[in-house]
Formats: C-alpha cells, sequence, structure tokens
C-alpha cells in the first residue's frame, strides 16, 4: 500500500490534489495545519508528501525537513504561487517545488521519477549547512 499526505489551504485545493494521488493509487491523509502534518507524518511512514508550505508558524523547525525526517524515503512535493518567491533547492527536505496552477501530470511526473530534473534526489548541501569538518593535522 502507497500512503501519501496531502497539506493543503482550503478543502478545495486538497480534494484536486487527493485525487490525483488516489488516481495514481495512493491513500491520502488529508490535513490542514502543519502541527497536524507533523503529528499525523510521526504516525504513518508516507510515501509522498504535498504540503503549501515549508514553515511551521512559532515554530524555527522547517515543516519539509522535519516531514522529510519523519519519512526518508518520501518525495516532498512543495506546492507554492508564482509570485512566492521560492528558488528551487533552498528549502530542507524538498524533492520538488511546484508552482500553481500545475497539471495532474506534473505531479504525476514527480511521483513516478520522470521530473527533469531527477525530483527525487535530494539537492546537494551548501558548504554553510555541511556539519562535518575536516581534521585538522
Amino acid at each position: 500500500m502507497k500512503y501519501a499526505l496531502v497539506l493543503e489551504r482550503s478543502s478545495e485545493t486538497c480534494n484536486a490534489t487527493s485525487t490525483v494521488l488516489a488516481s495514481l493509487g495512493y491513500l491520502i491523509t488529508p490535513v490542514f495545519s502543519p502541527k497536524k502534518a507533523l503529528h499525523a507524518a510521526h504516525m504513518i511512514q508516507f510515501d509522498v508528501i504535498v504540503t503549501w508550505t515549508s514553515s511551521i508558524p512559532g515554530d524555527r523547525r522547517s515543516l519539509t525537513g522535519e516531514l522529510a525526517r519523519c519519512s526518508p524515503d518520501a518525495a516532498v512535493i512543495l506546492l507554492a504561487d508564482p509570485q512566492s518567491g521560492i528558488i528551487d533547492g533552498n528549502l530542507d527536505g524538498v524533492s520538488a517545488i511546484l508552482y500553481r496552477p500545475f497539471k495532474a501530470s506534473d505531479v504525476e511526473a514527480i511521483v513516478e521519477g520522470r521530473f527533469d530534473p531527477p525530483a527525487l534526489q535530494p539537492p546537494p548541501l551548501r558548504s554553510v549547512e555541511e556539519r562535518r569538518r575536516r581534521a585538522v593535522d
């Protein structure tokens, strides 16, 4: 069984996104707040996570980073508005960013790994994010 977590702002957009994922064979867990998304991610190992936000209000942690930590093999898809100014590759845990409006085939391509560039490859760490340091001789 394949599981998908959908965090959307409204039930309308949640239904649209859920319909696409359900047609691909996923069991959908819809949530409407970042804290409920984290709670669900602690309970279920998801294969796909779709979210409209990358942050948790009032919390320093990255929502997408925490969701990716809970389900390390999941494709984390951020659904962004074109005017949001989000640039690919600078968000923790995000596998791919889709800008609204998007097509069902775009979501399907990401989920099935046919996205160009490959959506399920994690972005490389920037040198300031790297925790390992060279040993000083």
